[in-house]
């Protein structure tokens, strides 16, 4: 029996095959979110029912590949074939020396709200920068955004670390953000 002709079958493949993805690992998103993205994939994560992925737009010039092309993010909706982008917002220019050290999904604020959240170096001597957005009817809304060169977010909380007192804006460590409702406060600087 030929899946093109029976829609039903190939949508339950499909869905299949996307569920046995999460459970194989993270290591490969797979293909239809990668067709339904223009660009060049970078970091992915679940968040069910769809995908989040951290992307480059387009092959750019110099040595790396990045001079003149954009990082960009979506939202892939699984849930409803054909697989496709439902949210895709610009993140920033790229650039040599780029790299994406982090993608996830989850509830990060007050447990209630579907959010994503990646870190993007800029270079290592530059720093990095986190950003958290809540997935708000199918669109992106920031959150919030850190600079610094650890990010550990857990629910309701972010800490900042600092490699150096010198990499800090204010020469600490460490800063904690609580989330107060609508945003992250400052609670303590070490």
């Amino acid at each position: 029996m030929s899946l093109t002709k029976h829609p039903t079958y190939l949508a339950a493949a499909l869905l299949t095959a996307f569920a046995l993805a999460g459970t194989v690992g993270a290591a490969t998103v797979p293909q239809p979110i990668v067709d339904a993205v223009r660009g060049r994939v970078v970091g992915w994560a679940r968040s069910a029912p769809d995908w989040f992925v951290v992307y480059v737009n387009r092959k750019g010039g110099d040595w790396c590949g990045l001079r003149g092309a954009s990082w960009r993010m979506a939202l892939v909706e699984t849930s409803r074939l054909p697989v496709r982008v439902i949210a895709d917002r610009l993140i920033g220019g790229a650039m040599c020396g780029n790299d994406l050290a982090w993608v996830r999904a989850g509830r990060f604020s007050d447990g209630r709200h579907r959010e994503v959240a990646f870190m993007l170096w800029a270079t290592p001597s530059l720093g990095a920068t986190s950003y958290i957005y809540r997935i708000d009817g199918g669109r992106f809304r920031r959150l919030a955004v850190f600079k610094g060169d650890r990010v550990v977010i857990r629910r309701g909380a972010v800490i900042v670390g600092f490699e150096n007192r010198g990499r800090s804006p204010h020469g600490e460590i460490e800063d904690t953000y609580r989330f107060n409702g609508t945003g992250y406060q400052l609670a303590r600087r070490r």
